[in-house]
């Protein structure tokens, strides 16, 4: 907003000294249980107006599994078999131990793989992706790479399933409000990204890297534009079968409306466009 050294000055004054949560992260390993991967995915469904499809003739893969929440769901609604994949070999082996916890190991499977890395001769009815587009470094690449696992043998067969927010540009996309003893809107568009890498180093202690960029962050931010992904969609020549942005505002009528009514001005779009859930078909 005024340069890296004012913007510095003016957040450091609103930062938290040394914010406890940083020290209970580096701790904490989450509890998982039947009733929790339900209650996700349940969520996920609804914002997608419950159109997930669950079919046991399905071959199901899940990129950016985490710890497996959604496979495991998935599974215990009577999928087919159900794959999950994820780069760190810490949340996979958390995932497995979760799936011989409630007996599932027979119908989801988990690789600590990069989805570039899944074999060409492996292929899915359905590939999901959930919270974490936003983090991918090459997001057009992870889409068509997507694209080229799905099992396509007739038309409109094959089902891509994406969840993600906050887009960077939008209100609270730069994930960096944690710091702060309150919420900054746009705080990653309006003050330096300098600034705001050093209050980062400074005050997100023990946790935070040393990252100079969003990008180059442990958890790493793209800064795509919703405009952008709509994009690389049209690239890939998927068929929207639904595509809700925003859906945590239907619980104020009103606000959802004049949300919509808003999307549709090119020039706003980008910077009010939070969350985006959406299932398409590839023809």
């Amino acid at each position: 907003m005024f340069g890296k050294t004012i913007d510095y000055r003016l957040l450091r004054v609103v930062a938290h000294g040394r914010h406890p949560e940083a020290e209970e992260l580096r701790q904490i390993e989450r509890d998982l249980s039947i009733e929790t991967a339900d209650a996700r995915f349940e969520k996920w469904n609804r914002r997608l107006d419950n159109e997930i499809p669950v079919d046991p003739a399905m071959r199901y893969l899940d990129v950016g599994c985490g710890m497996g929440e959604m496979c495991l769901a998935l599974a215990r609604r009577g999928c087919g078999h159900v794959t999950g994949i994820d780069k760190d070999p810490y949340y996979i082996e958390i995932a497995k131990g979760f799936a011989r916890d409630m007996r599932l190991q027979d119908k989801v499977t988990f690789e600590c793989l990069n989805v570039h890395d899944v074999p060409d001769e492996q292929e899915y009815d359905v590939v999901l992706s959930h919270e974490m587009l936003e983090h991918v470094e090459r997001p057009r690449d992870f889409l068509r790479r997507i694209d080229g696992v799905l099992k396509v043998k007739s038309r409109g067969e094959g089902r891509i399933i994406i969840g993600f927010g906050p887009l960077f540009h939008s209100p609270f996309g730069d994930h960096m409000n944690r710091i702060f003893r309150f919420r900054i809107p746009w705080l990653g568009v309006l003050f330096s990204e300098a600034a705001l890498m050093r209050l980062r180093r400074e005050f997100w202690r023990p946790i935070a890297d040393d990252a100079e960029s969003f990008e180059d962050m442990r958890e790493g931010l793209n800064k795509m534009r919703f405009s952008e992904f709509l994009g690389y969609v049209e690239e890939m020549g998927w068929v929207t079968e639904r595509l809700v942005v925003n859906p945590q505002l239907k619980r104020w009528p009103g606000l959802w409306r004049l949300s919509n009514l808003l999307l549709r001005v090119p020039g706003l779009r980008d910077y009010l466009a939070v969350s985006v859930y959406a299932i398409y078909r590839r023809e």
